[in-house]
């Protein structure tokens, strides 16, 4: 892509470097923020909990973590989990979460409450810019129950900031001006951030800018089209009516222009196209909670999301593609609190969710039958009591009811189709001492067949035609799960924190839909059953200003069907940090190792793939005082070792040796 942005990336780092001089001194700060030990989520049981208190398994990124790590992409933040890899490949509009071995519309993805739902051909999932994120949560596994369709593998929760995330103590108002620039595919950013809070409102407004050439391999070569220029936006607002009785709302905009094949998750170069990629999301939020009144605990989200992408081709021929998704839904939830006895308590969350999607599919501005129109809609609610017996075992069962409707433009096409589903769960805890406690669970999940698998037709290749199926059955998942965590204190040393979680799983899946390709037919079709099971590791520790992490997961799949091995296993790994805080120099240092077996274990005509080793070293320094209060730098090295390797999900190589650097000042 052509450098339009560069002046504006320099423009912003000379204002930076005028402004910080006239700063004034102010009180000191903390030293270098690092992730917390114990985040709280709410995703894992839909109600706040330290991540190692949640019964299964439940990871956290941090917003300190995603200042440090500099990512282009969200499979920055998520490589390293246990259990999660993202498939695709590098290139824009490729990425797509893999979740104990699923992928596609088996992962739920939740951007600030709203669902993402987008689906098409050889495309990804993920349209986002990932430095404005506040936090991600992932659960690993089946969790239909809380979240309803697509939540087989597992739920990908997103939360963006919002003012409170600038604001220091004693402010009311600032904006941040950043740039970065990233060697490995010659990326440079300029973002800036305006925040305030004034009369009980929280504002916050973002504007992103990125333009990058294609991804260098480690070694000689680069992908071919590969490069993007993105720009997006964000605004957010919160208005506090008293303590615990909130509104707010949330936009947040993506426009990706590139020049790029039209199946950017495979090795292909040909059919090269002019595309963009935009997303809309937009979002209504209310809580309310009031201390007094233990019954009440609501949390509202009203939303609408919407994804284009325009595929202008440019060889063989001119041809305009146009594919959009919309969706719009509400989900409402509410906990309500008792005690029972002195003995035992007792909460229950329990709620409603609906939402109506759209498709619309267009080839030269004629409906296009590989992307079918239709209409759907989907509509659940649940219950989840959470039963605590003397301050020591939890019982947390759960029971969903869904209700899905599918329906084409034509009736040419296809009938319509109606069915509901109820997913149970149950699980429980024992905390046997204050610094072990011992789980266990089951749970269902389900997947509604999509409007595109229901109704497409037309043409997948030459010679080659797609047959609807519009008697698809959704796909089930049964998971079992055990697990042990461990949190102790002054483990090894006084001040010292430990904490870690071993899991296992073992999930049969059935009524999988796979695509059945003849020499002359492709049809979607329940064919598949399937057994996933593995064990999980994840762990963290601290000791004065050391910190670190340690992730490790071991997955194995089997296709029931053919006796086969399945081809969506990620490769065993083990993810490690260590980092070191210099508070009298305001400085975090640190390094990180990520080290990935070969994988061989795959179905007859899927390629095998190697082990490797990455390595990474990484630096931020936050001015405490003096004129460069409000400072930031951040500085690191990926690969290292310029190693030359390819995930076993995608088949392109990877980016090498990158150095990346982002500085940023708050005004």
């Amino acid at each position: 892509m052509r450098r339009s942005g560069s002046a504006l990336v320099m423009v912003m780092v000379a204002l930076s470097a005028t402004e910080a001089v006239a700063q004034v001194t102010p009180i000191d700060q903390a030293q270098v923020p690092v992730a917390p030990l114990d985040p709280v989520t709410v995703t894992g049981t839909r109600t706040e909990r330290p991540q190692y208190d949640v019964p299964g398994s439940v990871s956290t990124v941090t917003k300190e973590t995603i200042d440090m790590r500099q990512p282009q992409r969200l499979d920055d933040l998520l490589r390293d989990l246990p259990g999660v890899d993202i498939s695709g490949g590098p290139r824009p509009g490729a990425g797509e979460p893999n979740v104990r071995g699923l992928e596609g519309e088996r992962v739920l993805i939740r951007l600030d409450g709203a669902r993402q739902d987008f689906q098409s051909g050889h495309k990804g999932r993920i349209f986002l810019d990932p430095d404005l994120i506040k936090q991600v949560d992932v659960v690993r596994g089946p969790n239909s129950v809380l979240y309803g369709s697509g939540a087989v593998g597992g739920v990908i929760d997103i939360t963006m900031r919002d003012a409170s995330d600038f604001l220091r103590p004693g402010e009311r108002a600032g904006y941040r001006l950043k740039t970065g620039y990233q060697s490995v595919n010659d990326m440079v950013m300029a973002q800036f951030v305006g925040f305030a809070n004034v009369a009980g409102f929280d504002l916050l407004g973002a504007l992103t800018y990125r333009n990058s050439d294609d991804y260098k391999f480690g070694g000689p070569g680069h992908l071919a089209n590969s490069g993007a220029e993105v720009v997006s936006g964000l605004v957010k607002g919160r208005y506090t009516f008293d303590p615990g009785h909130r509104l707010g709302m949330s936009l947040i905009a993506f426009n990706d222009h590139d020049i790029s094949t039209t199946a950017p998750n495979t090795a292909s170069t040909s059919s090269p196209a002019d595309r963009k990629t935009q997303q809309f999301t937009g979002a209504l939020n209310y809580e309310l909670k009031n201390p007094s009144n233990p019954w009440l605990d609501l949390k509202a989200v009203a939303y609408h999301n919407r994804v284009y992408v325009r595929e202008d081709r440019l060889q063989p021929g001119p041809r305009l593609d146009e594919t959009a998704l919309r969706t719009t839904g509400i989900d409402i939830q509410n906990t309500s609190r008792f005690k029972v006895s002195d003995a035992v308590g007792l909460a229950i969350t329990y709620g409603v969710d609906g939402r109506i999607e759209s498709t619309d599919g267009n080839r030269d501005s004629i409906s296009r039958p590989e992307y079918p129109d239709g209409w759907g809609q989907v509509a659940g609610a649940f219950v989840q009591p959470e039963i605590r017996l003397w301050d020591a075992v939890s019982l947390t069962p759960g029971l969903r009811l869904d209700y899905y409707y599918r329906t084409p433009d034509s009736p040419a096409v296809g009938p319509s189709l109606s069915e509901s589903r109820v997913s149970p769960r149950i699980g429980a805890q024992w905390d046997a001492t204050k610094w072990l406690s011992v789980y266990a669970l089951y749970a269902e999940a389900f997947r509604a067949p999509s409007l595109s698998e229901l109704y497409v037709s037309g043409t997948h290749f030459p010679g080659n035609f797609f047959i609807p199926n519009p008697n698809l059955k959704p796909e089930i998942g049964k998971n079992k799960e055990i697990g042990v965590a461990f949190k102790f204190d002054d483990a090894f040393q006084a001040g010292d924190r430990l904490r870690f979680r071993v899991s296992g799983f073992h999930t049969n899946y059935r009524d999988f839909i796979d695509l059945v390709v003849t020499p002359t037919t492709t049809t979607p079709v329940n064919v598949t059953r399937a057994r996933i099971y593995g064990v999980e590791f994840e762990g963290g520790y601290t000791s004065g200003n050391w910190f670190g992490t340690l992730a490790a997961s071991l997955i194995r799949g089997k296709n029931r069907t053919t006796g086969e091995p399945l081809a969506s296993i990620p490769a065993d790994k083990i993810a490690l940090t260590v980092g070191y805080q210099i508070p009298d120099w305001d400085l975090v240092i640190g390094g990180r190792t990520r080290l990935v077996a070969h994988q061989h274990r795959v179905p007859a005509g899927v390629s095998k793939t190697g082990g490797y080793a990455l390595f990474d070293i990484f630096a931020s320094w936050l001015p405490s005082a003096g004129p460069l209060y409000g400072a930031r730098v951040d500085i690191g090295i990926d690969n290292l070792t310029d190693q030359r390797y390819r995930d076993h999900l995608t088949p392109n190589l990877y980016p090498g040796l990158n150095l990346k650097v982002a500085t940023s000042f708050q005004f």
